[in-house]
């Protein structure tokens, strides 16, 4: 299996990348992104082998291939579903999504129908709380002297909160939700109305 490869970068389009290595064997990978062209590059590698085909799907960090095969590993959800998840939205909104239950910013990924969002969140709630990958949700406050989390903790009921009443403003989750992460691993709001204040000085 591979599970890592670098080299220089000898093609790029939306959907792959061929990448050169120095033993000079070129590889093509599923990339998020088009890659510049000459560039030497590192990638993490899920090496993905069926019957009749073998994928190599490209990652720049261990925790991001990680999470791709959490989510391949749900059922109904596939290596395009879930690369097209983790491209389009990005893991710390998925996460999010996942911890809230909000199907609706999961299905609005390419290839993603609601009864395959309303699955990985079945099937990942309780896992994507225990990931250590920038982005924490707590139900309690933390007491006084505990260990916490290095990515920051977030207060569910404060995020609940604050995602109910941009919907009652006509505000997407899918949009909003990263906006709270930044302000509130930041440290600047603690109530619900500050952190909405916040938010629409930026949507508009």
């Amino acid at each position: 299996m591979i599970g890592y490869i670098s080299g220089t970068v000898v093609h790029s389009d939306s959907t792959k990348s061929i990448i050169l290595t120095a033993q000079g064997v070129g590889y093509e990978i599923c990339t998020a992104t088009p890659m510049v062209p000459n560039k030497d590059v590192a990638l993490f590698i899920s090496h993905i082998i069926r019957e009749t085909s073998q994928d190599l799907y490209g990652f720049e960090t261990a925790d991001a291939k990680k999470f791709f095969e959490m989510l391949i590993d749900v059922n109904g959800i596939g290596p395009k579903s879930a690369f097209a998840l983790i491209s389009h939205l990005g893991i710390q909104q998925i996460i999010s999504a996942i911890t809230f239950e909000n199907v609706d910013v999961l299905k609005s990924a390419p290839g993603v129908g609601k009864k395959s969002a309303e699955q990985i969140v079945l099937s990942l709630k309780d896992k994507v709380n225990k990931l250590d990958m920038g982005f924490s949700v707590q139900e309690k406050p933390v007491k006084a002297g505990a260990k916490v989390n290095k990515a920051a903790a977030v207060d569910a009921h404060l995020v609940k909160e604050t995602l109910a009443a941009c919907q009652g403003l006509g505000f997407k989750d899918q949009d909003v939700l990263p906006m709270i992460q930044k302000h509130l691993q930041a440290g600047a709001a603690t109530r619900p109305e500050e952190l909405v204040k916040m938010i629409l000085m930026e949507l508009r």
